[in-house]
């Protein structure tokens, strides 16, 4: 009975397993949000619970990538700023709320910041679209007016490859 005493105790005290490669490109994202929205103050969404989220009707999601980035890939029923400001340039319709993103969480912060000052409830996409290939979130690209289901990500340095979702193809 001392021996398997033994054994289990060393049994618990050997370190876990080395993070894998998916978890380790997850924490790379997570860690370079934290440094992207550094000194702003801004509410975050986690990309698990937007998933769960994309059927309400109250939500509005915002891409604020540049166009070419947004040829390559969107979320499901985003819109541009532009699209964003043309719908509600008349206001903004009590019991709505936005969520904005781009590719790591930056300049959305700062676009989440400018709403804010307008009062328009808005949260930031928490690690951008590159958050949301690690919560195994739907892309879709436009192909002549209808969203066509994509696996493909824009970066913009080839660094950045590394940090999108084993399962997604990054582009620059």
């Amino acid at each position: 009975m001392p021996l398997l005493f033994s054994a289990s105790w060393a049994f618990a005290q050997m370190p876990s397993a080395a993070p894998s490669r998916e978890e380790r490109r997850q924490a790379k994202v997570a860690e370079e949000y934290l440094k992207a929205i550094e000194g702003m103050h801004i509410s975050t969404l986690k990309a698990d619970s937007l998933k769960s989220e994309l059927g309400d009707t109250n939500l509005i999601l915002v891409d604020v990538r540049q166009p070419n980035e947004q040829m390559v890939s969107m979320l499901p029923g985003a819109l541009t700023p532009y699209e964003f400001s043309q719908m509600f340039k008349t206001g903004f319709p009590a019991g709505k709320r936005v969520v904005v993103y781009c590719t790591i969480g930056h300049r959305s912060g700062e676009y989440a910041e400018e709403l804010q000052m307008k009062d328009v409830p808005v949260q930031n996409l928490e690690g951008g679209i590159l958050g949301w290939t690690h919560a195994g979130g739907k892309l879709v690209r436009d192909s002549g007016g209808v969203e066509v289901s994509t696996k493909k990500v824009n970066v913009y340095s080839e660094d950045m490859k590394n940090w999108v979702a084993l399962d997604y193809q990054a582009v620059w």
